[in-house]
């Protein structure tokens, strides 16, 4: 990736004004790009995509199994997508909106 920019940039007429980072600090086979390990940062997302459609998602809108209504997911799972910033915030607000929408359910008598 870094490699790709700076040639975008150099062939746009700029000048890279910083390199690689450095190789991996806890890894068997070092590399370049500076890119930290999976489980080293913790950014990892996905696997149970929420969703509409039993079809393409596996939770619905409140994070719930589309196929197992007792079963909720209440971490970073459900995103679709990730950003490169620490998804903490995001979680923690879909895990407030989850037990709140369960509190509600319990109330109701739905679960």
């Amino acid at each position: 990736m870094r490699r790709t920019f700076g040639s975008i940039i150099e062939a746009m007429g700029g000048k890279v004004i910083e390199t690689n980072r450095g190789p991996r600090s806890r890894t068997v086979m070092p590399t370049e790009d500076g890119i930290s390990i999976g489980g080293e940062i913790i950014h990892e997302a996905g696997t149970t995509r929420m969703g509409t459609s039993p079809r393409t998602s596996v939770l619905n809108e409140w994070c719930q199994a589309h196929d197992a209504r007792n079963v909720f997911v209440a971490d970073a799972g459900p995103f679709t997508t990730n950003a490169h910033k620490n998804a903490t915030w995001t979680i923690l607000a879909l895990a407030m909106r989850t037990a709140e929408h369960i509190a509600e359910e319990r109330k109701r008598g739905s679960l």
